[in-house]
């Protein structure tokens, strides 16, 4: 959970927030990125990878990440 992340870290919250949705994308480009050449065991891979980062408070709709 998010909240554990907090207590291990003396980062500010929005710097986490920001950083798990900009890997979330990244993943996303790769994903796209293998299809396109054809790996589909690699897009497999950041599909499932982006499910598992896709969850908690991070992906809940804001109006200030937005």
């Amino acid at each position: 959970p998010f909240s554990d992340i907090i207590q291990l870290t003396d980062v500010h919250e929005g710097i986490i927030v920001r950083t798990i949705q900009r890997l979330h994308e990244t993943l996303s480009d790769v994903r796209n990125a293998a299809r396109l050449i054809g790996d589909r065991t690699l897009a497999q891979k950041m599909e499932d990878s982006m499910e598992m980062i896709k969850r908690d408070i991070v992906f809940a709709a804001s109006l200030y990440t937005q």
